[in-house]
C-alpha cells in the first residue's frame, strides 16, 4: 500500500512540474491550436502538447513501479501504448489525414494484442459464460478505437477529456481493486495522479490542451485497464461495469454517429453537436459545463463500483446499465444531441 501511495505522489508531482516546461516548448516552437471562431472554443492560441507531460509522467512511474516490484512492465503493451501516444501526437504537430490515425491506432492496438491485452470471455444475461475464441480479437480491436476516439471526441472544451478520463480511471481502479486485480489497478491509479498533475493548467482558462497524443493515450490506457480489471471469475470480461464508468464519452460517441448517419454525414464530419456544445447553447459557463459533465460521470462511475460490488448477477447489471443509458439518451434527445441544423452544416463546411 505504500509503495502505491509513493507511485500516486510520484506521477502527480512528475506531471505537475513537466508542464510548465511543455508549455513553454510548444510556444516556443510554435507548435499551437489557433481559435477558429467555430468548434474551437478558445480565444488564444494554446500549446496541444499536455499530452506529453502525462504520457512521461505514466511512463516513468510504471518503470520505477517495476523496479521497486520486481514485476517487469510488459515492453509489448508499453510499446503499444507509446504508438498510439505518437501518431497522436504528430498528429498535433504535423496533421493526419483520419486514415493515417486510424492507421496508427490500429498498429498500437496489433502491439498491445501480442501483448495479451485481448478480450477472451464475456458473460451474458444468466451469468452465462461464452468463450470467444478468434473473435475475441476484433471484438478487441473494436473496444480498443471506440474508447481511444471516444475520448478524443469529447476533447473539446478545456479540462473535459482529461477530467472525464480521472474520474473513468479512478473508477476502473477501484473496481480492479475490489476484483483482486492489483496490476490494473495500480495502473488506474498511476494514470489517475499523471492526469492530476496536469489538470490546474488545462483547467478554464486552460494554458496547455491534452491534444490528440493525449487523448488518444488516455482512451489506450482505459481501455487497456478496463480488459484487465473489469473481470470477473477466470478473467471473464464483463461488459456493463466498464461500459457505465466510460459511459460519457461512449454515449457522446453514439449521440455524434446517430447525428451524422442521419444528417447524411461521413462519421468523421467535425460539428457542434456534442454535449458540451449543446449545454454552452443552454446559457451554462464553459466552467459549469466542465463540472456538470464531471458530475454525471462520477455518477455513472459510482453505480459502477456498487454494481460490481453489490449486483453478482450479470442480467441485473445489464439491465441496470439499460435503465441509466435509457435515461442519458432521453436527456441527450431534449439536449439536441441527434439534430444537426442547417446553419451549423454550412458553418462546418465554410
Amino acid at each position: 500500500m505504500n509503495s502505491a501511495v509513493f507511485m500516486v505522489l510520484l506521477g502527480f508531482l512528475v506531471s505537475l512540474s513537466l508542464t510548465p516546461a511543455v508549455i513553454a516548448l510548444g510556444h516556443k516552437r510554435m507548435v499551437l491550436d489557433h481559435p477558429d471562431g467555430k468548434r474551437k472554443l478558445h480565444s488564444r492560441p494554446v500549446s496541444p502538447l499536455g499530452g506529453v507531460s502525462v504520457f512521461v509522467a505514466f511512463s516513468v512511474t510504471s518503470v520505477v513501479s517495476s523496479i521497486i516490484s520486481g514485476n517487469s512492465f510488459p515492453f509489448l503493451v508499453f510499446l503499444g501504448l507509446a504508438v498510439i501516444f505518437l501518431t497522436g501526437l504528430l498528429d498535433d504537430i504535423l496533421g493526419f489525414s483520419p486514415f493515417m490515425k486510424l492507421g496508427g491506432q490500429l498498429l498500437g492496438i496489433f502491439l498491445l494484442m501480442w501483448g495479451g491485452i485481448v478480450i477472451q470471455f464475456v458473460t451474458f444475461p444468466g451469468n452465462g459464460l461464452v468463450f470467444l475464441g478468434l473473435w475475441g480479437y476484433p471484438l478487441t480491436v473494436m473496444w480498443f478505437v471506440g474508447i481511444i476516439n471516444a475520448l478524443n471526441l469529447i476533447d473539446g472544451m478545456d479540462g473535459l477529456s482529461g477530467g472525464v478520463a480521472v474520474i473513468a480511471a479512478l473508477t476502473l481502479g477501484v473496481i480492479a481493486w475490489q476484483e483482486g486485480r492489483m496490476e490494473p489497478a495500480l495502473m488506474s491509479f498511476i494514470l489517475v495522479a499523471s492526469v492530476a498533475g496536469f489538470l490546474p493548467f488545462n483547467f478554464p482558462p486552460a494554458r496547455v490542451f491534452l491534444g490528440d497524443g493525449g487523448a488518444l493515450f488516455l482512451g489506450a490506457v482505459l481501455a487497456t485497464v478496463s480488459i484487465q480489471g473489469a473481470v470477473k471469475g477466470a478473467a471473464t470480461f464483463t461488459l456493463a461495469a466498464p461500459i457505465l464508468a466510460l459511459g460519457v464519452p461512449i454515449s457522446d460517441t453514439i449521440f455524434a454517429i446517430v447525428r451524422r448517419s442521419r444528417n447524411r454525414l461521413p462519421i468523421m464530419f467535425p460539428d457542434r453537436g456534442h454535449l458540451h456544445h449543446r449545454l454552452l447553447e443552454r446559457g451554462y459557463s464553459q466552467r459549469k459545463v466542465v463540472l456538470t459533465v464531471y458530475g454525471i460521470s462520477g455518477a455513472f462511475g459510482g453505480v459502477a463500483i456498487v454494481m460490481d460490488r453489490l449486483i453478482p448477477n450479470t442480467t441485473y447489471s445489464l439491465l441496470l446499465f439499460l435503465f441509466l443509458f435509457g435515461i442519458l439518451w432521453r436527456w441527450g434527445k431534449q439536449l439536441g444531441l441527434m439534430e444537426i441544423t442547417e446553419n451549423e452544416q454550412k458553418s462546418e463546411k465554410n
